[in-house]
């Protein structure tokens, strides 16, 4: 049993209509009739746009219905149907239910519903005639009006009856608007699009996400006398109607390319399968790393083979040797597992080109910005450059920079899934990638398209590492140009020792008779005026080593490390130690470059906070001051390590960022994920790109949300829903990844493209080629098809004579001359079987007219007349008839006063 209390969704009307007054009225009742009786005769429940079928067919607003549990255990039976109805009947009366109650019989795919409603001394009876042919007195007006007043079985001879029709005309047919979105060719943006799509995600439905229009023809509650519609005449013309609507029917999920990649994408973040297990041994990063370097694998297996071969090589040995793409090259390697991948080698090599232009030289097809940000630029046609209208949210998400590598990795990725062969591709093209961040750390080629300096926090995982490798390429660029820099400085400075003795002993002299092992070194520049407590000597600036850069998971590791040593006074050491290697080298470089320095004059430029200056009139003598409290500390730890500190420069001390040993850390960790892990890394990055997709399709602005995603309190616009998917994409980027809130958000996404792909669809076809230029003739056109979009049905300004008519009524002409072209059917006799059964199925006001044939007409028909006998009060009766290609159904509401009975 469900209990229905509905809302009808009514579309707007005309001025009402003078109704026609009737004699059999007693104002001066007192008791109130049902609100079911009420509804029969309201005028605002014919033809709601979308509600329950028996709200349609008798304009109620509340009722129960009784339905089998089990969908094939139906009531076939007339006796248990009349069994239930008469149960029903009993539970009103003992009760004092108003509402009518109703129970479903036949099969639940026919409708078919018996029901009864009492209440107020008046009984109603609901009865329904359900057929796939109608009968020929029933396919016009005069017939139902016959039928409806044989039904009624009221003294009154000839009764008022109130009349209300709908002919709906479907349009299923664009001939000349075909849906031009075509699915995305690999190939094509490879050769002759460019690397601008590419890098661009794809957007739009594949196929047309609006299949029908449904215009209505409606005239509404008129006196029967009104409309001529019998079996030789009907004055029923479209065109005639006071009353146009219109109304789409979409395709329930149409299937659109940005979702198709974003699912299929995060259905990959799902594989856990490395590389090697996906596409086998040959892609073995070791192997591939010793291809790079230019040697065989074979020749490290057969190492210890060829200390026991004979010294004369045989020919089938000298043949095996000589391998193709043996020289060490990445173009080579790549050739080769280019060969034995999934994707071909030509199609490869321009993808491997787009992520690393520089690989080109100079002249790239597609280099990268000069600064990475975020935010993407905005560039609205016609106008400058604005704002972005997502710059707020997207300022604030974990990703990486618009168009830098990791973001063109991440697109490029979806394509490579989506085109070129799923996961064995993505694997397939991961493989490359790291082959690529191998060669160009053993040769010092820095990472374009990451950014430069330290890791930054504020990215993902992904993009850390690469900044964290890029970092190691160029520490270690630096590092060996600086030894080969000092290694010729010693080499000349042994030259000017042995041939100029003069020089030297005047520099030391110069330096107070320093001796050699105390000379200063690495000196950066003076320190402004400050002079050392105790020489008096100019202070120096070291050469000191720069801080480590650490990633995110180096920093937690780091943290757990710091906390697991605990707070007893062993753990507390351990911790200042561990901490405390930087200061011990910059306290060595300052030692180097200012000899004879004591604690206070580092303190003086290391943290001049903590020293405490006394004022003196004399800048000849040397400073006077102390250090703060805090340094005065006994056991402080910064005297300890100055007092265990020795004078060694910077570029003698041991390093603080091992470049080495971090780049291959790095290398590793890059080798050992699968596509699944990398996908999983890049999926903020990919929905972020994704965002911005959408926020392109300028139309998404002005359109209204739909009613399956979820309605902010403030407004109800598609820009809206957009902000607040941003707004959930920002917490999931700096969150751990979750493949359950990801998928909402993709399917969030789906629903927002398949609203701006019907947009597009109903806007191509009804405005054509005109331009987004508000014009005086496109504003009417540009509100029709919002108001389609967020309504169910829209009444059409100035009915059959107005804009928008003009413009759906070609629609259906054009149609209409389609289909008389193709129309290669056989015609029938005049007098054969399938023209008579056509005249009895559609009668006269079936016959096509301008929009051609309609495809349902709706007849209601409705009075106020006492029954059963004249001196019964007047209650209403109503019968509500439609008539289809292949459906007749006649639903009657039929009331007695039972007063007197």
């Amino acid at each position: 049993m469900t209990h229905f209390s509905i809302v009808s969704e009514s579309i707007e009307s005309p001025p009402d209509e003078s109704e026609p007054s009737t004699e059999y009225e007693n104002e001066e009742e007192t008791e109130r009739l049902p609100q079911a009786l009420d509804d029969l005769m309201n005028r605002e429940n014919d033809f709601p746009a979308r509600a329950h079928c028996l709200v349609r067919w008798y304009g109620l607003r509340e009722f129960v219905t009784i339905c089998p549990s089990n969908p094939n255990n139906s009531i076939l039976c007339p006796s248990k149907s009349k069994l239930l109805l008469s149960s029903l009947t009993i539970a009103a009366n003992n009760t004092n239910c108003q509402v009518p109650m109703f129970v479903q019989v036949l099969l639940a795919s026919e409708k078919m519903y018996l029901g009864v409603g009492l209440g107020s001394g008046v009984r109603t009876d609901y009865d329904m005639v359900h057929m796939k042919r109608p009968p020929r007195q029933c396919t016009h007006l005069a017939g139902l009006l016959d039928v409806f007043r044989s039904k009624l079985q009221c003294t009154v001879t000839s009764p008022p009856v109130l009349v209300s029709v709908r002919f709906t005309y479907v349009l299923t047919e664009w001939p000349h608007t075909l849906w031009t979105q075509q699915p995305p060719d690999f190939d094509a943006t490879l050769t002759e699009v460019g690397f601008s799509d590419l890098g661009k995600l794809p957007f739009g439905a594949l196929s047309d996400p609006v299949s029908e229009l449904h215009l209505s023809a409606t005239w509404p509650c008129v006196s029967e006398d009104v409309l001529v519609d019998s079996d030789v005449y009907s004055d029923l013309d479209p065109g005639s109607a006071p009353l146009w609507t219109a109304r789409l029917v979409t395709a329930a999920s149409p299937p659109c390319l940005l979702s198709e990649y974003l699912t299929e994408f995060l259905n990959l973040c799902q594989n856990s399968q490395s590389v090697t297990q996906i596409l086998g041994p040959e892609f073995t990063p070791e192997v591939d790393a010793r291809l790079v370097e230019g040697k065989d694998p074979a020749q490290f297996s057969s190492a210890f083979d060829r200390l026991t071969e004979p010294s004369v090589p045989t020919l089938s040995k000298m043949v095996g040797r000589v391998r193709p793409g043996s020289k060490g090259s990445k173009q080579s390697s790549s050739i080769q597992s280019g060969e034995m991948g999934p994707i071909p080698t030509d199609i490869l090599v321009p993808i491997l080109n787009y992520l690393f232009p520089d690989a080109e030289g100079e002249e790239s097809s597609a280099p990268f910005p000069s600064s990475l940000s975020q935010i993407p630029e905005w560039n609205v046609e016609g106008e400058q450059a604005g704002e972005h209208p997502l710059k707020a949210l997207l300022s604030n998400m974990k990703s990486s920079g618009a168009d830098g590598l990791v973001w063109r990795l991440a697109v490029v990725l979806c394509h490579v899934t989506h085109s070129l062969g799923g996961l064995s591709a993505a694997a397939h093209l991961w493989h490359e990638v790291v082959l690529e961040f191998r060669y160009r750390w053993d040769n010092a080629i820095s990472i374009l398209g990451i950014g430069s300096g330290s890791p930054d926090l504020a990215s993902t995982l992904l993009h850390q590492k690469l900044q964290m490798l890029n970092c190691c390429i160029v520490r270690r660029r630096t590092r060996e140009q600086s030894s080969s820099n000092f290694a010729t400085d010693d080499i000349e400075d042994d030259d000017e020792f042995y041939e100029c003795e003069e020089e030297m002993e005047e520099e030391e002299r110069s330096n107070g008779s320093r001796s050699s092992w105390d000379k200063p070194e690495g000196r950066l520049k003076r320190c402004g005026k400050l002079r050392l407590i105790k020489t008096n000597e100019q202070l120096f600036v070291p050469y000191t080593q720069e801080p480590a850069p650490m990633t995110e998971d180096r920093l937690e590791e780091h943290s757990d490390v710091l906390l697991r040593l605990g707070t007893d006074s062993v753990g507390s050491q351990l911790r200042a130690r561990m901490m405390s290697a930087s200061l011990l080298s910059d306290m060595e470089s300052f030692k180097a470059a200012n000899p004879g320095a004591v604690l206070e004059d580092f303190v003086r430029w290391y943290s001049p906070r903590d020293w405490i200056e006394e004022a003196s009139d004399d800048s000849s003598q040397p400073p006077c001051g102390s250090l703060s409290a805090r340094m005065q500390i006994p056991g402080n730890m910064w005297m300890e390590v100055w007092n265990n500190a020795k004078p060694v420069p910077a570029r003698r001390q041991k390093r603080l960022f091992d470049d080495t040993r971090e780049a291959e850390q790095v290398l590793h960790w890059l080798a050992s994920m699968g596509p699944g892990a990398v996908c999983s890394h890049l999926q903020p990055t990919i929905l972020h790109a994704s965002l911005c997709r959408l926020a392109e399709e300028r139309i998404l602005f002005s359109l209204p949300a739909p009613s399956s995603l979820p309605q902010p309190c403030h407004s109800n616009t598609l820009a809206t829903i957009l902000d607040m998917i941003a707004q959930r994409i920002v917490r999931l980027s700096r969150q751990p990844p979750d493949t359950n809130k990801y998928q909402e958000v993709v399917d969030q996404i789906a629903e927002v493209e398949v609203c701006i792909a019907r947009a597009q669809s109903v806007r191509h076809k009804l405005m054509g080629d005109i331009t987004a230029s508000h014009t005086s003739s496109s504003l009417p056109l540009e509100e029709l098809v919002l108001r389609l979009l967020d309504s169910p049905e829209v009444v059409l300004d100035g009915g059959p004579r107005g804009p928008a008519a003009a413009v759906i009524r070609k629609l259906f002409q054009q149609a209409n001359r389609a289909s008389m072209l193709v129309d290669d059917s056989p015609q029938e006799s005049p007098g054969s079987y399938g023209d008579r059964r056509s005249s009895l199925n559609f009668g006269a006001s079936g016959t096509a007219s301008e929009l051609g044939r309609p495809a349902g007409r709706e007849y209601l028909l409705r009075t106020l007349v006492p029954a059963p006998t004249a001196y019964s009060r007047p209650v209403p009766h109503r019968m509500f008839a439609v008539l289809l290609q292949n459906e007749f159904r006649l639903a009657g509401a039929y009331s007695q006063d039972t007063t007197f009975c």
